[in-house]
């Protein structure tokens, strides 16, 4: 059986088809980092005055951004003929497809891609745990993708909560832009014989770009798990594991270190708007991957 990567390759969709979807990933690819840098200073001005209410409607504008920006996706695939949902990861797992990347010796199953996830799911914990240990002060105390993202986690009860949504949303959205629609158009507009490495590294590259809000080491952090999410998804030819990976590596934030106050309870007194602020952030989802 040939590999999702083959099967895209080999779809020749008509040129406006392919036309099409190019336009969409650099619409996608132009816009997020640029908007997710001034997002991110945006809520930077307003935490300092606002703190957590703040920060909620953040993570409130960053779900509905991302969903709205994964469900303009799936509408185009729908939309465009030759291509369905199947071509951007919606489908059954095919663990034997991780033999074609050495993974496996063929006859991995449902039990140990189980315990590949859990293995990973420790790993990402066990390392957020380290991290929480050392000390820090504000924001200063750690590397510098950590210090970017110190800023956005949350402090209070109610703010774990509003993590924990936004984590589980930007592990299903940016999957479906950033694997499905993004690696499908590559495989259309690019030569049928692209190497995998190829895909893959570029995939990586523009998934690293787009956390620009995170500084160098952050694109680089960001870039090299999306990577690894890239491999898994042409391996399973699913989106299903991807994700659940995607949404523990951000869930894991919730063990890092936040600084002084953090988890505080919440005052009544700064209870979060129920809308979104019109000035507020429109977007850049939830990434520790």
């Amino acid at each position: 059986m040939p590999s999702h990567l083959s099967q895209l390759q080999n779809l020749s969709p008509a040129p406006l088809v392919v036309a099409a979807l190019v336009i969409a990933v650099v619409a996608l690819v132009v816009y997020e980092p640029v908007s997710g840098k001034r997002s991110y200073a945006r809520f930077l001005q307003a935490e300092a005055v606002q703190g957590e209410p703040a920060r909620l409607r953040f993570y409130r504008s960053w779900i509905i951004q991302g969903c709205v920006t994964a469900l303009l996706g799936i509408l185009l695939v729908l939309a465009l003929p030759g291509v369905g949902l199947a071509e951007i990861g919606f489908r059954a797992v095919d663990a034997s497809g991780l033999d074609r990347f050495g993974l496996s010796d063929g006859s991995i199953g449902a039990s140990t891609i189980a315990g590949m996830v859990t293995g990973a799911a420790v790993a990402v914990i066990g390392m957020a745990l380290v991290m929480r240990r050392r000390p820090t002060s504000g924001t200063s105390g750690g590397p510098a993708q950590l210090a970017a993202v110190q800023p956005m986690l949350p402090r209070t009860g109610r703010g774990r909560w509003g993590w924990s949504a936004l984590s589980l949303s930007a592990g299903v959205t940016e999957e479906i832009t950033y694997r499905g629609l993004l690696v499908l158009t590559l495989a259309v507009a690019l030569p049928s014989q692209t190497p995998t490495a190829v895909i893959v590294a570029l995939a990586a590259v523009l998934f690293g770009v787009a956390h620009w809000y995170q500084g160098r080491a952050g694109m680089v952090a960001t870039g090299l798990a999306g990577a690894a999410l890239t491999v898994l998804y042409l391996g399973t030819g699913s989106l299903l594991l991807p994700m659940v990976l995607h949404t523990l590596i951000d869930l894991r934030a919730l063990l890092l270190p936040t600084g002084a106050g953090a988890l505080a309870t919440e005052p009544a007194a700064q209870a979060p708007a129920s809308g979104i602020a019109s000035d507020q952030t429109s977007h850049e989802t939830a990434r520790g991957a």
